[in-house]
């Protein structure tokens, strides 16, 4: 191997510097490129190389071009001294640079490290560090302008604002020749997946890319995503995806080095190790992801959550790199909606009015059971709309392309009962002190609207409330109507009812609980939010692991607070249960006014319950009546009071028995008409969870509600 030293003039290399040109800097840079090369050693103003014999000359015309773009000189060799194994060379006057370059000795046709396949030989590079042959194809601002309008941009506006910032800072970086420093600054989104976060790095590498920094094609090589998991059972394997990182950051900065080709984004989810970022192994692993990010922007990824951990994720980050921190709340309801029409009217389809009310309901439907991912959800949503459209317009044999609500029917019930909630109200049977509770409160702020228009100060009156009993009193249904006569009364602007438990309201790790909560209440807004099993948040003083619970409740009653006049609150569960909850925040029964009750019902409304559920169906031989009303009254009244009677479930439960029943018997006798007879209700009764019923004793060591 053949050693070659380069002296530089250093008042030349000072001067280069006051321009902000870090010349020698930048020969190492491109020496690090080329397998061809070694360096050995550097100083403020020399290099010192390593090469094979054959490779002397091409060396040093090739650095002749590489000084001659940094500097901008013709003849840059005036400034520099060569010296070691020149034997043979004529270093006293440059070599050849008329634009062809000198062939080195014949090589092996294969590609190795000494001889490098044509597309890796390294390319000239710039003072600023960007590619030579990377030139902007178009306006860069047109670029951003268009990207801002596409997902997730469009619905964020701490993405536009940062892409609007590139926009402004690159062109400023190229024209004081410094667009290294650009690679030094990364980004940590805090976002849930499924909101974006795919598109918006590959936005940032067509950004790049328009301002020439960067390869304009997109593709795995340029644009990376890991997540960071960590590892299951022996804790020797607990680092490995911090391995796997460090090693893709490695060859992503190799290959950039070497034929300069920019990967323009390494994107890292450390979402399993948000609570681990200080220690001392993955301080090692992110200071050897820092020293291989000078050529491309990395990424990191947490959910979405409190702004104060957001701090601590972001403090952690910033001791060993330069981290900006963006943030990308959930989607809001109205714009999910907005997103959907956009995709909808792409292929030409539109909801009509009351087919966004039915497409709002499926969404909150889909957000009830905590597996709603974002754009991803909603392109399905979108894609199954668009078939039941086609398919409906197969019955009709039409084209139309308007989704109308009866084209949800089959994802969510409709929207809008025959019975007006009024008509709904009347019709339920019994509950008489729970329907005039509400009737008071809904004219109560029904009044207060009249006279706020008539200009009397008079403060609107909150609309929060409690509702306490056992399962199946009709909770649910009750919530269903308030929140279609506070529609009607123009007290609410969209009269939903969105339904979550409350331990839904809980997060997964610590600073997820406070977004999630808030997040439940904005979809509500206009509506109702139902928090059934309520008491899940809080049980009392000595209970297991309330920290989650009480963050819930204090989010909880900051919405309930700021928004008293957009939503209503209503918190259901046990009786003991709620009012052992309101003592688990100081301001939360402060807010809520209405306490209703709803009593167990009667041996007597059971059986109404259950023979308007047959009526509307089925006809029943002489005698069943008397034999329903003979199972109701043999129920013991303690089993009847008792916390585990669930009530009009149970009524449910028997009547899908009873016609179960009959219709297996009117399928083996082949009968032609099908009744409800005795015998079918003697032998759903049989059955072992209504026998538990007729026996105390049994029924106190059943813990669980019957009729679930």
């Amino acid at each position: 191997m053949s050693h070659l030293m380069l002296s530089f003039d250093r008042v030349w290399i000072e001067e280069l510097a006051r321009k902000g040109i870090k010349t020698i800097r930048l020969l190492e840079k491109w020496i690090a490129r080329d397998d061809r090369f070694k360096l050995k050693s550097s100083s403020r103003d020399s290099l010192t190389v390593e090469l094979e014999a054959c490779y002397r000359m091409v060396f040093l015309q090739e650095m002749e071009e590489q000084l001659s773009q940094i500097s901008g000189e013709k003849d840059p060799r005036a400034h520099l001294t060569v010296s070691g194994d020149t034997a043979g060379l004529d270093v006293s006057e440059p070599p050849p640079s008329s634009g062809k370059k000198t062939q080195p000795p014949p090589a092996p046709a294969a590609a190795s490290p000494h001889n490098p396949a044509p597309d890796e030989i390294a390319k000239p590079v710039k003072a600023d560090g960007g590619d030579l042959d990377a030139k902007p194809q178009v306006d860069p601002q047109e670029v951003i302008r268009a990207l801002e309008q596409e997902i997730p941009m469009k619905y964020n506006p701490n993405l536009r604002q940062y892409l609007h910032e590139i926009g402004q800072v690159i062109p400023m970086l190229q024209q004081m020749a410094v667009v290294p420093s650009f690679w030094q600054q990364n980004l940590m989104l805090s976002i849930d997946v499924g909101y974006g976060l795919t598109s918006f790095i590959k936005a940032l590498s067509r950004v790049y890319a328009a301002f020439g920094i960067a390869n304009a094609e997109i593709n795995e090589k340029t644009v990376r995503e890991l997540v960071i998991r960590k590892g299951q059972g022996d804790a020797s394997n607990a680092y490995d995806d911090w391995e796997t990182a460090v090693t893709t950051a490695r060859d992503m900065h190799r290959a950039n080095s070497r034929n300069g080709t920019v990967r323009s984004v390494l994107c890292l989810d450390i979402a399993q190790w948000q609570s681990d970022l200080n220690s001392a192994q993955v301080k090692g692993f992110l200071r050897e992801l820092n020293e291989f990010g000078d050529t491309f922007v990395y990424v990191f990824r947490v959910p979405f959550m409190e702004t104060h951990i957001l701090r601590d994720i972001s403090d952690a980050l910033n001791d060993i790199m330069n981290v900006r921190t963006l943030i990308v709340p959930p989607m809001i309801l109205n714009d999910m909606v907005d997103y959907a029409q956009t995709k909808l009217g792409k292929q030409a389809f539109k909801l009509d009015e009351a087919g966004i009310g039915a497409f709002e309901q499926w969404i909150l439907k889909e957000k009830g059971d905590d597996s709603f991912f974002g754009y991803k959800t909603l392109d399905k949503m979108i894609e199954r709309l668009i078939y039941e459209k086609a398919l409906s317009n197969c019955n009709v044999g039409q084209t139309d392309r308007v989704i109308v609500e009866a084209n949800m029917n089959t994802f969510t019930s409709p929207l809008a009962p025959e019975e007006s909630p009024e008509a709904e109200l009347n019709q339920l049977i019994g509950l008489d002190s729970v329907k005039q509770k509400l009737r008071e409160i809904i004219i109560q702020i029904k009044t207060q609207k009249q006279l706020a228009a008539q200009g009397k100060k008079i403060a609107r009156p909150a609309i929060h409330m409690v509702f306490s009993g056992n399962p199946g009193t009709g909770k649910t249904t009750l919530a269903r109507i308030v929140a279609r006569m506070m529609k009607q009364e123009g007290i609410l602007r969209k009269g939903y009812l969105f339904e979550v438990k409350g331990r839904d309201l809980c997060g997964k790790y610590v600073g997820h609980t406070a977004p999630k909560t808030s997040a439940y209440c904005r979809d509500a807004y206009g509506s109702v939010l139902f928090i059934d099993e309520a008491y899940g948040l809080f049980r009392g003083e000595d209970s297991f692991n309330n920290d989650y619970g009480r963050e819930a409740l204090e989010t909880l009653v900051a919405e309930m607070e700021n928004h008293r006049d957009d939503f209503c609150v209503i918190l259901a569960g046990y009786g003991d249960d709620m009012r052992t909850l309101l003592q688990g925040n100081s301001g939360l029964e402060s807010r809520i006014p209405f306490f209703i009750d709803f009593p167990n019902y009667s041996r007597e409304e059971m059986e109404r319950i259950f023979f308007s559920m047959i009526g509307k169906n089925f006809e029943c031989e002489e005698g069943v009546r008397e034999s329903v009303r003979t199972f109701f009254n043999t129920i013991p009244d303690d089993v009847l009071n008792s916390k585990a009677f669930s009530n009009a479930r149970l009524v449910r439960n028997l009547y899908e028995r009873v016609w179960g029943k009959a219709a297996y018997r009117c399928s083996m006798d082949r009968s032609p008409v099908f009744r409800i007879m005795k015998s079918d209700l003697a032998l759903a009764t049989e059955e072992n969870e209504f026998k538990r019923l007729l026996t105390k004793s049994d029924y106190d060591r059943h813990t669980a509600p019957i009729g679930f």
